[in-house]
């Protein structure tokens, strides 16, 4: 959710902002990096006042561009970036203000799946050694270690002879395993999985995606899942935020913004999903233009510049999230007209004006 309001749920039932029952609730985050070398300001905002709250067993997916902002909020809520402002509360503790020991014990309850399972692993340790490690933090006895790692292998799909193996001798697939095994051997209540299966193959991205979700199920795991594939999001995500340039433009049950985009960014992201039969170049253009560098000062709407349904108020005044009844929230001043956007074969124009980007 972003605001006061919550995103809703798949089913209709506790949305995924309900309070009483969010794991993650994020207000008014914002995230800051210094500039090297430059002599201009000495800080740009990367992330801008996001907020949302994910609820127990619910997974909320972020999707955007490259440079929106995804991974910032990712490193933020994990502490691996201290953030410039907002409240970060993981089970009802507030993350922002924890210190040296207290931070270190957080980092039990919130554990980070990356893109790229090599560049995670110890490679002059054997993966069943690379899931021990993460045990002996969560202060279990070496003596439990043997049976306990076999457990944690049999649980995400590995054979117990795979533990005396090297990151090397496995496969992408098999080592993303190993690093959602040794997420899980402190028995967090949060994964961020940061581009987790961007990096696989099909088949392969699949096999990992039904293993988090039965993993989620099994321990009622809140998921924060960032991902530039819409496609994967529309499988694995109950609500879904869509950032662009450092803010959240919308935010939503994840059924209902597939089928009701009320951004036209979502709309393009959502026309970008390939589909049998269509050849590359009809999901080209899908927006007009490139973003904005996130150095950039803005003003208005930070999409006004490529969007087909820009007037001049988008460009002054900076739209605010306005929800639905049911949670589903967008920041655009022509909401109500995106679903008259239809996809050519070169851009996503108004369907009645028939203008390009």
């Amino acid at each position: 959710m972003s605001g006061t309001d919550s995103a809703g749920s798949r089913s209709g039932t506790d949305s995924a902002g309900s309070r009483s029952s969010s794991i993650v609730d994020v207000k008014d985050l914002t995230v800051r990096y210094r500039r090297r070398g430059s002599l201009r300001r000495n800080e740009f905002t990367a992330v801008d006042g996001v907020s949302f709250e994910i609820g127990a067993g619910r997974t909320l997916g972020i999707a955007g561009e490259s440079g929106s902002g995804k991974s910032s909020v990712a490193r933020a809520l994990m502490r691996v970036h201290d953030p410039a402002a907002g409240s970060v509360r993981v089970a009802g503790r507030e993350v922002t203000t924890l210190r040296g020991g207290a931070l270190q014990r957080f980092r039990r309850h919130m554990q980070m799946v990356f893109q790229d399972p090599y560049d995670s692993l110890n490679p002059r340790l054997t993966v069943g050694d690379n899931v021990a490690e993460a045990l002996t933090a969560a202060g279990v006895p070496r003596p439990d270690h043997v049976l306990r790692v076999r457990d944690l292998f049999d649980r995400v799909g590995l054979p117990a002879a795979f533990t005396g193996r090297y990151p090397h001798q496995l496969s992408g697939g098999q080592r993303q395993r190993v690093s959602i095994a040794r997420a899980l051997a402190v028995s967090p209540q949060v994964l961020v999985c940061d581009e987790a299966v961007s990096a696989l193959d099909v088949s392969v991205r699949a096999q990992i995606l039904n293993l988090l979700k039965d993993l989620q199920e099994a321990d009622g795991l809140a998921y924060l899942f960032i991902s530039h594939d819409m496609s994967t999001l529309r499988f694995i995500a109950d609500d879904v935020a869509i950032m662009y340039q450092g803010r959240i433009v919308e935010l939503g049950p994840a059924d209902e913004v597939f089928a009701r985009p009320r951004h036209p960014y979502t709309r393009a992201l959502i026309a970008a999903i390939p589909q049998p039969g269509v050849g590359r170049r009809h999901r080209r253009g899908l927006v007009g233009g490139e973003a904005p560098s996130a150095e950039a000062v803005l003003t208005g709407c930070a999409f006004a510049p490529r969007c087909p349904l820009a007037t001049e108020v988008c460009r002054e005044h900076r739209p605010l999230l306005i929800a639905e009844p049911g949670g589903h929230q967008a920041a655009c001043h022509h909401a109500d007209a995106v679903g008259s956007l239809t996809v050519t074969a070169d851009t996503t124009v108004p369907h009645q004006q028939g203008r390009t980007a």
